[in-house]
């Protein structure tokens, strides 16, 4: 077999000192090393980190509803992990942090119970979040917890008593959300939207857009639906007070979603010749190509397009240095892979639960399996959005294979000046991102996760300067814990996945 030696990861914060040698191919498997330390760091930093800034502080005291987003992004990697390797007491401790943040939820009367945005930085009246549910963050939040339920639901023979709470508990308050976010309306909107094609976007509208909400409601359902056929025959579920109205309401909801997702995934042919034969995958494309945070998607200079610069009035504002009217419309623009990651999350909750979402759930007219999915946005990941090069691994900004300025001028109504993000400012979002456990389905990108873990290390200059440009907070160097926090995103799904 070969093998790629690599030097192990230096300490990252003074209290987190993991003992290891080499790390290679075989250090990779469950139960090896690089398993061992990730939850070595689970324990002594990421998981008092949650509970207490994100959870406790962040979540419970402030009510910034922002922290449920964050509490999925820098855990569901480490789930994913758990559930390869089947870690049943590992997902239990990250359950009993979840259960700690539904202490937050608030009464909604009739509507089921909520997360409500009422502090934090995010969460602002000029942006209209403040005092209300996003939604966002709830479905992310959800999607991860959903994911845990149904692990500890179909790891094991015999749950604990815990198990069967937290499976019934987290069941409860998703179907809740569902019904909620599923109304009569939200169903024909759904399916309309599913007729129309990108022509029809007019101007900087989102009105059409297939978004993440809208992905991570499908892996609820997914997870939703491995966890209702796990329990069917326990006497007990998350579903045993249903009526049956509500219930067809779940289903069609289900369905319109489905539908709507599978009319905006793009399946393509290669041209001969190139890196991949195989088919290639897109998600919403060309629905963008108008939208201000991808309207600079064709200009892939160096200098950003706006310069933030201060006023009159001594307020910091962006300055426009080139006007985007002048910058060529690319009509193929989708999703940012930095939001494309949602994809490997949602992909895995179907495809574990495929045979029981179809009968929960049921089955749509037009019907792809999440395999076939999966292989082709890893294909498209080797084909366009890597820059091709196997020593410095790069990754374009947007799924489309487009490497231009990304969110230039980008205004998320907090106030501050954002100049945008640069060709190949997301690439840290393949690493980070859960991409890498797509190397089953595309051995290319685990050669290109093991080259990047191996530059991460280097001492060699020009590989410390490749870092430092494009992924500092990665480099062995990086100190603190945000840098930490990272490599728990990144390291987990080296874990179990290469071949």
């Amino acid at each position: 077999m070969r093998r790629l030696w690599i030097a192990c990861t230096a300490s990252l914060l003074v209290s987190f000192s993991p003992v290891c040698a080499g790390v290679g191919v075989s250090d990779l498997r469950c139960d090896a090393s690089m398993e061992r330390d990730v939850w070595a760091a689970w324990k002594e930093v990421v998981e008092p980190f949650i509970r207490h800034d994100v959870v406790q502080d962040r979540l419970r005291a402030q009510r910034d509803t922002r922290a449920l987003y964050d509490f999925q992004t820098y855990t569901h990697n480490l789930v994913a992990m758990a559930q390869r390797c089947r870690r049943v007491d590992r997902l239990r401790e990250i359950a009993g942090a979840v259960r700690e943040a539904y202490a937050a939820l608030e009464a909604g009367g009739s509507k089921g119970r909520s997360w409500v945005c009422r502090g934090g930085r995010v969460c602002t009246s000029r942006n209209r979040l403040l005092n209300t549910e996003v939604q966002l963050y709830s479905a992310q939040f959800l999607g991860l917890a959903t994911s845990v339920a149904n692990a500890l639901a179909t790891s094991q023979s015999s749950p604990s008593a815990f198990d069967k709470d937290f499976i019934e508990e987290t069941g409860a308050i998703a179907l809740e959300h569902l019904l909620r976010w599923g109304s009569e309306p939200v169903i024909e909107s759904l399916l309309e939207k599913a007729t129309y094609s990108p022509e029809a976007v007019a101007g900087a509208s989102a009105q059409l857009f297939f978004t993440d909400k809208h992905l991570w409601q499908i892996a609820i359902y997914s997870e939703l639906g491995g966890i209702l056929d796990a329990t069917k025959t326990a006497g007990r579920g998350p579903a045993a007070r249903i009526p049956s109205a509500d219930w067809r309401r779940l289903q069609n909801h289900y369905r319109a979603l489905m539908t709507f997702f599978l009319a905006r995934v793009t399946l393509w042919l290669p041209r001969p010749g190139g890196s991949v034969s195989a088919p290639l995958g897109d998600l919403d494309r060309g629905f963008w190509r108008l939208y201000p945070d991808s309207r600079y998607a064709g200009y892939s200079g160096s200098e950003s397009p706006v310069r933030c610069a201060a006023s009159a009035e001594g307020k910091v504002l962006p300055e426009t240095i080139l006007p985007p009217e002048v910058v060529p419309v690319l009509s193929e623009t989708g999703w940012d892979i930095s939001h494309a990651r949602r994809l490997v999350h949602a992909l895995s909750a179907w495809q574990r639960n495929e045979d029981a979402v179809l009968q929960v759930w049921g089955r749509t007219d037009r019907y792809i399996s999440p395999s076939v999915l999966t292989r082709a946005f890893a294909n498209n990941i080797v084909a366009h959005v890597w820059n091709g090069d196997s020593r410095f691994p790069l990754f374009s900004n947007y799924f489309s294979g487009a490497n231009g300025w990304y969110r230039v001028a980008w205004d998320d109504g907090t106030g501050q000046c954002r100049e945008g993000t640069p060709p190949f400012g997301l690439s840290s979002s393949f690493v980070t991102g859960g991409f890498v456990t797509w190397a089953r389905y595309q051995p290319t990108i685990g050669d290109l996760a093991l080259r990047l873990y191996a530059l991460f290390d280097s001492e060699r200059p020009d590989d410390i300067a490749f870092v430092e440009r494009y992924y500092s907070s990665l480099r062995k160097t990086a100190k603190g814990r945000a840098s930490l926090l990272e490599r728990l995103m990144f390291w987990p799904s080296l874990v179990g996945s290469m071949r």
